[in-house]
């Protein structure tokens, strides 16, 4: 009886022995598939560069962003002085232009108004979907 119990003991520190390495073994893999998943590569932040884009050299684009703001404010307003101006511009001509029109249309009116008959049907059926 006791050489089974001793076969016992033994049976069963071996069978710890086995789980505990099993385990560590499985959580050694766990560990490791983690880490797989969780590190990624991270990408290096670029920093900032200038380059000459389609319409403006590299000179020209580090010349007006190193001015200053007041003389962009400077720019700026003359930019606009000049907008509303041909703006304006446009507008008086438009103007003349109607008061010519309109000198015209009051000469052909003072010569006589003939009166219109009535208009015909309108030809084409209604121009819907169907």
């Amino acid at each position: 009886m006791e050489t089974m119990h001793k076969f016992n003991t033994i049976k069963t520190f071996i069978e710890e022995i086995l789980i505990t390495v099993v385990l560590v073994q499985a959580l050694v893999f766990i560990k490791d598939i983690h880490d797989e998943t969780v590190k990624k590569r991270r990408r290096a932040t670029r920093k900032p560069y200038s380059r000459s884009i389609v319409g403006a050299t590299l000179e020209v684009i580090q010349k007006k962003r190193s001015e200053k703001p007041e003389v962009r404010d400077a720019a700026r307003e003359a930019a606009l002085r000049e907008i509303k101006e041909r703006i304006k511009k446009t507008k008086d001509d438009k103007k003349a232009k109607k008061a010519q029109l309109l000198a015209k249309t009051q000469k052909t009116q003072t010569k006589g108004n003939v009166p219109r008959g009535p208009k015909g049907p309108k030809l084409g059926g209604g121009g819907g979907k169907r």
